[in-house]
């Protein structure tokens, strides 16, 4: 009987297992609240660098998956992992927004990024995914428009 960890490191498929994509929604997440109540925007820098991290070396390197994924029941349903690059260049694009707003002093613009960001983790959490919604609707525009 060969010794196979229970749950697979999912490198080489196509699907992340959804306790996983929950971890480092919640890091996004836990990492925006700590900087709006401490008023210490620089805190979204730790989240970007994770995110950056996950883009380039793949999940098995996000730091908020390591910390977060094991407080969510172990999960045979994945997300595709083409949506979840989507999802996470939204997450890149609206944290590096935050924080050039808030070294520029558009203290108005970084609030309404971060604001985008929250209610897109806060109904990922609950499972309706906007990020999937939205790159639906790209892929269908495209397509249309590649007809036409």
């Amino acid at each position: 009987m060969s010794n196979q960890p229970l749950l697979p490191t999912y490198e080489c498929v196509d699907d992340v297992p959804l306790h996983r994509v929950r971890g480092n929604q919640l890091g996004i997440l836990l990492s925006v609240i700590l900087s709006v109540s401490t008023g210490q925007l620089w805190i979204l820098a730790l989240p970007l660098v994770v995110q950056l991290i996950s883009r380039t070396y793949g999940v098995n390197y996000n730091l908020f998956v390591r910390l977060f994924a094991p407080l969510f029941p172990a999960s045979a349903r994945t997300e595709s992992r083409e949506l979840l690059r989507f999802n996470n260049l939204l997450a890149i694009l609206f944290l590096a927004v935050a924080l050039i707003a808030y070294a520029l002093g558009f203290l108005t613009v970084a609030y309404v990024a971060l604001g985008m960001l929250t209610v897109a983790v806060v109904l990922a959490l609950c499972g309706f995914c906007l990020g999937c919604f939205m790159y639906f609707h790209w892929k269908q525009y495209r397509l249309r428009r590649k007809i036409s």
